[in-house]
C-alpha cells in the first residue's frame, strides 16, 4: 500500500526512543522498575483522563467501545486460561494482558488517521476507549493477581489511578465541567511525556535481554493472539454486522479491522517491569511486534479487503 512509507516515517521516532532507552540502560545503568511505576501511576492516568475528557460522546458510534472492551476481556480470559498450561510463574498473566490489549494509542490512532483520514478520528477514539477500559479494570486485575490474592487484587484495582482517571474524565465530559488552566496544563505535560518514557522503557527492558534464553514459545503465543486471532475476530464481527445486525457503518468496520492489526501494547512491558516478571521477554515481544506490525498492517488490510 502507498500509505506504508508514510506510516513508517510517523512511527520511526518510536524506534529511536527504544534505542535511547537501550543506551540509557547500558551506559547509565537506569532501571526499569521506578520508571515503570511513574508511567503506571502518574503518566498513564493523565493520558486516560485526557482521552475521556476530550472525547465526543455523542453520535451513532457508541457500540464501538463496548465491542472493543468485550473483545479485550474475551482475549484476556482465553489467553490466561491457555497460557497457564505452559507458564506458572506470573508470565501467564503478563501474556494474558498482552493478548487483550494492543498499541491502539501510539500506533493505532496515527495509522487509522493515515489510512482513513481525519473523518475517522471520532470512530477510533471511541474504539480505543474500550481497550483503555480493559487495561484499567479486568486487564489490571489479571496482572496484579500474579502477586496478590483475589481480595488484594480487587482492592488494587479499586485503588488503581487509571480506573479513577477514566470515570472522572467521563464525568467531567458528560457534565461539561470546565477545569482550571493549571490542571489542564499539568495533564498535557504528563501526556506529552507518556509516549517518550513508555518507548524508552521498552529499550531499558531490552538491556537485560539474553538472546541465549530467548523463549520462542512466548513470542509465538503472543504473536498468534495479536496478529492472527485479533484480525480474525474483527473480520468475523464485520461480516456478522453486515449480514445481520447493521449496528455500525462502513467506516466503523474499517476502524475495527485496523485496530485489530496493531502491535502489542507498551503497557505490557510496563506491567512486567513493575511486577518484576521477565521484563526482558515483554520488552523484546513489544519491540518485535512493533517492527512486524509495519509489514503486517498493509498485508492484513489486503486480506481483509479480499474477505469483505
Amino acid at each position: 500500500m502507498d500509505i506504508a512509507p508514510e506510516l513508517i516515517w510517523k512511527i520511526a521516532p518510536l524506534y529511536i526512543l527504544v534505542g535511547l532507552g537501550i543506551l540509557g540502560g547500558r551506559l547509565l545503568g537506569i532501571g526499569t522498575t521506578e520508571i515503570g511505576k511513574l508511567l503506571l501511576y502518574f503518566f498513564s492516568p493523565a493520558v486516560i483522563f485526557r482521552g475521556f475528557y476530550e472525547a465526543d460522546l455523542a453520535g451513532g458510534m457508541t457500540w464501538l467501545p463496548f465491542l472493543t472492551f468485550g473483545f479485550s476481556c474475551l482475549m484476556g480470559w482465553v489467553g490466561l486460561n491457555l497460557a497457564r498450561r505452559r507458564w506458572r510463574d506470573g508470565q501467564q498473566r503478563i501474556i494474558a494482558f498482552s493478548c487483550g490489549t494492543g498499541n491502539t494509542g501510539f500506533f493505532g490512532i496515527p495509522a487509522t488517521l493515515s489510512l482513513l483520514g481525519p473523518e475517522a478520528l471520532p470512530y477510533v477514539v471511541m474504539a480505543v476507549f474500550g481497550s483503555i477500559a480493559f487495561e484499567v479494570s479486568y486487564g489490571y486485575y489479571i496482572v496484579v493477581r500474579s502477586r496478590a490474592s483475589i481480595r488484594e487484587a480487587g482492592r488494587r484495582v479499586l485503588l488503581f489511578p487509571g480506573l479513577h482517571a477514566a470515570w472522572l474524565g467521563l464525568l467531567c465530559n458528560s457534565q461539561s465541567v470546565g477545569l482550571p488552566a493549571i490542571a489542564l496544563d499539568t495533564v498535557d505535560f504528563l501526556t506529552q511525556g507518556y509516549s517518550t518514557l513508555g518507548m524508552m522503557l521498552v529499550g531499558l527492558g531490552l538491556t537485560s535481554l539474553d538472546l541465549r534464553r530467548l523463549d520462542i514459545s512466548w513470542i509465538a503465543y503472543t504473536f498468534t493472539a495479536k496478529f492472527l486471532v485479533w484480525p480474525a475476530l474483527a473480520i468475523f464481527t464485520v461480516m456478522l454486522d453486515r449480514a445481520i445486525f447493521g449496528l455500525l457503518d462502513p467506516l466503523a468496520h474499517q476502524v475495527l479491522v485496523i485496530l485489530s492489526l496493531v502491535p502489542m501494547a507498551a503497557m505490557t512491558a510496563v506491567h512486567a517491569s513493575v511486577q518484576q516478571v521477565h521484563p526482558d521477554k515483554a520488552s523484546l515481544a513489544v519491540a518485535l511486534s512493533t517492527v512486524m506490525a509495519l509489514a503486517w498492517l498493509p498485508f492484513g488490510l489486503w486480506i481483509a479487503e479480499l474477505l469483505l
